[in-house]
């Protein structure tokens, strides 16, 4: 009598294969999100250090009158401003055209009775929620700052 596997054995095998790659492909997925938030986390903090250095040599934040306000990557004016302070402006870790990275500087917005503040976002985390709790206001007179539950901000300072 030969001894070996049948069909059905090698089957049940090969599902058992299956299920167990999809379920480590799944846990994989969320890792990389994690990361990728992260990764946004700590750009944001380098870009708040990259504007403070511009503030200490301008004496102001970068203005919106000076083309700052908005999507942070290549060809804003923000990124012009700070090429003195970063070797290279980041950019989210999501891909090219992603609008994650943003600056808001508004000089005449206050802010439930608060000082105008300059303050730099990513909008909507993959993964972590974020820090919107924590803002003085909930909103940014319609510029892109009310974001959603998993909006990550980094407030700057008072406006000069």
């Amino acid at each position: 009598m030969k001894r070996g596997f049948t069909l059905i054995e090698l089957l049940v095998v090969i599902a058992i294969i299956g299920i167990l790659a999809s379920v480590v492909l799944a846990s994989l997925d969320s890792v990389r999100e994690t990361a990728r938030d992260t990764k946004r986390i700590a750009e944001l903090k380098q870009l708040q250090v990259a504007i403070a250095m511009y503030r200490n040599q301008n004496g102001h934040y970068p203005r919106e009158s000076e083309g700052a306000n908005g999507l942070v990557g290549e060809g804003s004016g923000l990124d012009t401003m700070l090429s003195p302070f970063m070797n290279t402006v980041p950019h989210d870790p999501s891909g090219p055209g992603s609008s994650a990275y943003n600056y808001y500087y508004d000089g005449q917005q206050a802010c439930g009775g608060q000082p105008t503040i300059a303050v730099i976002f990513a909008r909507n985390l993959e993964s972590q929620p974020g820090n919107r709790d924590d803002l003085p206001c909930t909103s940014w007179g319609g510029e892109g700052g009310a974001g959603g539950a998993n909006t990550y901000h980094v407030i700057i300072g008072p406006s000069d």
